[in-house]
């Protein structure tokens, strides 16, 4: 039986997984859900990066390939946003997004809720067979 995220069922409520199928899925679904999500995980990389002391060669290294990450995050984020812009008038955008921040608050309530009554049982926001940490090798800043 394959588990379910919390976060990403409460996140797509309302959306089967043939409608989020690359060959089926609504493009502004796509555009504004995955806005929401890159945008939200640059400024979660900028903060881990932001506890990093600078004074440790390997802290200031890690800091600067964390930073690396935000800054690509941000600018996946703004690709998405501008396809938004291209697609939709402003108020319309806004209007999404909107939507898309509200049912992220959502699933992190849901996520948390889970955590929560399932206590040391909790799931993880990705699938089994995704890599943990351990098994992602992350290039060596020269």
């Amino acid at each position: 039986m394959e588990r379910k995220s919390p976060f990403f069922e409460a996140y797509y409520e309302g959306y089967s997984r043939e409608d989020l199928k690359p060959d089926r899925i609504d493009w502004l679904v796509f555009l504004a859900s995955t806005y929401i999500l890159e945008l939200d995980a640059s400024k979660d990389f900028a903060r881990m990066a932001a506890v990093l002391p600078e004074d440790e060669p390997r802290s200031r290294s890690l800091k600067q390939r964390i930073l690396s990450v935000a800054q690509d995050e941000t600018r996946h984020a703004g690709y998405l946003y501008e396809a938004l812009q291209r697609r939709l008038p402003q108020a319309q955008v806004d209007a999404l997004v909107d939507e898309w921040r509200t049912r992220k608050v959502k699933a992190l309530l849901a996520m948390t809720l889970d955590l929560l009554q399932k206590g040391s049982k909790s799931r993880s926001l990705v699938t089994d067979g995704a890599p943990v940490e351990s098994e992602v090798d992350l290039p060596v800043a020269a």
